[in-house]
Formats: structure tokens, C-alpha cells, sequence
């Protein structure tokens, strides 16, 4: 998401410009703020290389996303991690070692994902995976510590935090599903700024299931996240075991 940062910061110096100082620096943390939370939501496919043929061996990749589950955003190339040490984040970094750790310890067997675009919003950004861990139980204990981690209130509460809202919503048909976003205020939209992320989960079987999206003109991402759950789910009841 590095193009959509620069992005991002381009449109609000533009839009604040001649309002003050203060204003322009506030304005460019949120940005900054924003664009990070959306790159911690989700490990999605990186740059990384892998085998040709190695995402049609695996069938994991029948659980992303499809063209027209979320909207306009269409799926690149699915990318499969067979190991924890092969897992890259959308920037191509690898996981820290606290995650490691929560990997190893749960049983990481294999990982897909899928990073995803919307012609008409070059700017936005979607992401989905699929993690298979060795039992149910893993897989709940790594959603619930993903969970943890995305609304840290301590990270929530740092500088640029006054222009974000943080909500959690329900997304009915899918069971166990989590899914909250955080979205621009009344004080950015003074400068100018709109602007949304969100993120939704749920677990089955031995598999975490994720999707995230990223816009940064729009606040509207809860109906997005809400139908590409409710597609995912529709194709992976009791099937991942």
C-alpha cells in the first residue's frame, strides 16, 4: 500500500492547504494513521517468489475471494505459504517472532491469500486469506489474538487516533464472524479527508478465513466486507477440517 500512502498525503496537502499549519501536519498524521492500521489488518500475498503451479495444488485457494464477492474489486494471482517462515505480509516483511511463535505453537499447516483491486478506484486495495491450522481450536485462538492486536488500545490511541472511529459490526449468516472498521470522523471530513478501512473474520473448522479492504476516498467498506463473508462462507461450511 506504499503508492496509496503517497497518494493519500498528496490529496490532503492539497485539500488543506492555506488552513494552517497545525491543520496540514494533524491532517497528514491521520493519513499516515490510517494507511497503517489498513496494512496491519491482513497477511495477503507479496511480491515474494513461489512455484509456478503452486497455488493450483492447493485447496485452500478455493476459499478466496471470486470476481463480484466484494464489489468491483477483482482477485490477482493467489500465493500459498507451506511454511511459517515462507508467510509475507503485503509488503513482502516477514512475521515478527512474537508471531512466529503463535504460528508454531497453533500448528500452522498452509496459508493462501490474495491481494485485489477495483478498476474504478485505483487507489483501494483488498485482500483475503485462508489459514489452516492443526485443529479448530487454533484456528479461534489465532482469531481471537488477530483481534487483540488490530484493536490495541494503546495503538488506537496514538497520535492521529482523534480522526479515526473505531466500529464492530455484525455479519449475519456468517457463524462466529468478526468484522469492525475504522473510518473518518466529522474533523477529517473539515479537512477535506475521507477515507475507510475494514476487516472481517470467522473461523471453520481448522481454518481462519479473513478480508480486508482499504479506501481512501470513501468511508464505505462495511457492505463490502458483509457480502464477501457471506460468499466466503456460503462455500467453506464444515469443508475445512
Amino acid at each position: 500500500m506504499g503508492k496509496s500512502l503517497d497518494i493519500v498525503e498528496r490529496d490532503v496537502a492539497e485539500r488543506v492547504r492555506g488552513q494552517g499549519e497545525s491543520k496540514r501536519r494533524c491532517a497528514a498524521v491521520y493519513a499516515v494513521r490510517v494507511v497503517a492500521i489498513a496494512a496491519s489488518m491482513s497477511l495477503v500475498a507479496s511480491a515474494s517468489p513461489v512455484v509456478s503451479n503452486v497455488a493450483a495444488a492447493s485447496p485452500l485457494t478455493a476459499f478466496l475471494l471470486q470476481p463480484g464477492e466484494m464489489g468491483g474489486f477483482l482477485p490477482g494471482r493467489a500465493q500459498v505459504f507451506r511454511t511459517v517462515a515462507a508467510v509475507r505480509s503485503e509488503f513482502g516483511s516477514k512475521p515478527t517472532g512474537r508471531e512466529i511463535k503463535r504460528y508454531e505453537s497453533e500448528g500452522l499447516v498452509e496459508a493462501a491469500a490474495v491481494r485485489s483491486h477495483d478498476r474504478a478506484e485505483p487507489a483501494a486495495k483488498g485482500a483475503s486469506s485462508v489459514f489452516e491450522f492443526s485443529t479448530p481450536g487454533a484456528a479461534t485462538a489465532e482469531m481471537a489474538a488477530e483481534i487483540r492486536e488490530a484493536l490495541d488500545p494503546d495503538a488506537l490511541n496514538t497520535v492521529g487516533g482523534e480522526y479515526i472511529i473505531l466500529r464492530r459490526f455484525h455479519v449475519s449468516g456468517v457463524p462466529g464472524g468478526a468484522a469492525f472498521e475504522f473510518v473518518t470522523n466529522a474533523s477529517a471530513a473539515e479537512l477535506g479527508v475521507e477515507s475507510g478501512t475494514g476487516r472481517g473474520m470467522f473461523v471453520d473448522g481448522n481454518c481462519l478465513f479473513a478480508v480486508a479492504v482499504f479506501r481512501p476516498a470513501s468511508t464505505e467498506v462495511r457492505a463490502l466486507i458483509v457480502t464477501a463473508l457471506q460468499a466466503i462462507s456460503s462455500r467453506t461450511r464444515d469443508t475445512c477440517v
